[in-house]
């Protein structure tokens, strides 16, 4: 046997890279934390749903921005094309569009498996169990509010001693901003991967080469300056300062968000530590306001995700129901979970 040999473990012979078996104690301890998670989620009002593994490619392709997210693709009998759950929230609110559930309680959680495929990263597909709450009908801050101070106490009952810090975004107010730009679809597309991976040189590089005007390089520069929650009203300030009467006219519904979310963050939730960062973009596109994502420190990748997503039930119904929900990987807790035995 060569040294190459030697390097792999046993469980990768028969397994393929990014899955894992998970042997009688391990299953016993994620019973627990799972049990445990659903007793708050019910405690707060909330009822459990079950996804399916598979779904039409074409629900998916829909919402998720080209490039970023691969899918795996069988066919039905039909000829259709089926992919694995890579977006649960898509489909937990496909699922509760459907007439048979509108009676039903529109506050739910799950637990399901999705399989993500990360360019980023050498393992390429992984299978990732993902706990979930999502509201239909519902996405006012004071909602969006409440659903963190859930997943707040989920954390503290699970991983008390690590804290996380939230990054908020706001995805309407992207848009405007690069509609205000005056970008084309094929630049934008390009923004949008610059600044998910945070990669400002190349970003300033082609802002330059597209010879963007001084105070459209000036909006760019706000765009990459995360601040702290309780400066809001120092972000704004500089915006009116950057921009025309014109283009204030066309983020000024945003802007009312803004302020309104973070006044009442501000005085509600103090004690976690908050991040407002304009850039924010995520692989989704049927985020309508806000959206977040957590960090614990020494990840670079979040450790939860949600937002709002006022279009998305309309787009299966034609009825409009706001909604916001949450997400997080229980694979990420346990890693924690393990680090502070």
């Amino acid at each position: 046997m060569n040294q190459k040999n030697k390097s792999i473990s046993s469980e990768q012979k028969w397994i393929p890279d990014g899955f894992h078996f998970l042997g009688p104690e391990e299953s016993k301890n994620r019973r627990i934390l799972l049990q445990s998670f659903s007793e708050l989620f019910e405690r707060e009002g909330y009822s459990e749903i079950t996804l399916p593994s598979f779904d039409y490619s074409n629900s998916f392709r829909s919402q998720l921005h080209e490039g970023v997210e691969s899918l795996l693709v069988a066919k039905d009998w039909d000829g259709n094309e089926l992919s694995p759950g890579v977006d649960l929230t898509l489909q937990v609110v496909k699922g509760m569009a459907a007439r048979s559930h509108w009676e039903e309680n529109q506050n739910v959680y799950y637990f399901a498996k999705k399989i993500r495929d990360h360019k980023k990263r050498n393992a390429s597909r992984r299978e990732i169990l993902q706990i979930g709450i999502e509201s239909l009908g519902k996405s006012d801050t004071n909602h969006v509010i409440s659903q963190i101070q859930i997943l707040q106490k989920l954390w503290n009952q699970s991983i008390p001693n690590k804290s996380f810090t939230i990054v908020f975004g706001h995805s309407s107010f992207f848009r405007h901003l690069v509609e205000i730009l005056g970008w084309n679809e094929e630049q934008t597309k390009v923004l949008r991967q610059f600044l998910y991976t945070k990669n400002i040189p190349e970003l300033i590089s082609l802002a330059a080469r597209e010879n963007t005007s001084d105070s459209h390089m000036q909006i760019i520069h706000l765009l990459l300056k995360p601040i702290p929650a309780n400066e809001i009203g120092k972000f704004i300030t500089q915006l009116e300062n950057v921009f025309t009467k014109e283009e204030l006219q066309i983020i000024r519904e945003d802007l009312k968000s803004i302020t309104s979310f973070f006044q009442v963050w501000n005085e509600k939730m103090k004690e976690i530590s908050c991040i407002w960062d304009p850039s924010l973009v995520r692989d989704l596109s049927y985020y309508t306001g806000f959206m977040f994502q957590g960090y614990v420190e020494q990840d670079p990748e979040p450790v939860f995700a949600g937002g709002v997503y006022n279009e998305l039930y309309g787009s299966f119904t034609g009825i409009q129901k706001d909604a916001c929900g949450l997400a997080l990987h229980l694979d990420s807790i346990e890693v924690l979970l393990n680090k502070e035995k």
